[in-house]
């Protein structure tokens, strides 16, 4: 019983890890393909952290909590989650 329980969380795990690259910005009120919200969060992240990279950004959590929270309210995201923000401008930097 407790090893079809260890099965059944880590199958959880997998599935839960492989899907959060995959997403339709539509399920998240923005109508954007993905393609064109990665642009625009990847030039929003530029405009406000000229001398900082994607990395020194998640090194400082609060600044981060607070880029997205700016993105969301400029852009009227209200339902864009924080991990999709910068998973997107994490993801262009490492896939130019």
């Amino acid at each position: 019983m407790i090893n079809t329980l260890e099965n059944s969380q880590d199958q959880f795990y997998k599935e839960f890890i492989m899907v959060r690259g995959k997403f339709d910005p539509k399920a998240f009120g923005v109508n954007l393909s993905r393609e064109e919200l990665t642009d625009e969060m990847v030039e929003e992240f530029n405009s406000c952290y000229r001398s900082w990279t994607i990395d020194e950004l998640l090194l400082h959590p609060r600044e981060a909590a607070r880029f997205c929270e700016d993105t969301r309210r400029k852009f009227a995201y209200w339902d864009l989650p924080d991990d999709i923000i910068l998973r997107v401008i994490l993801n262009a930097r490492k896939h130019p």
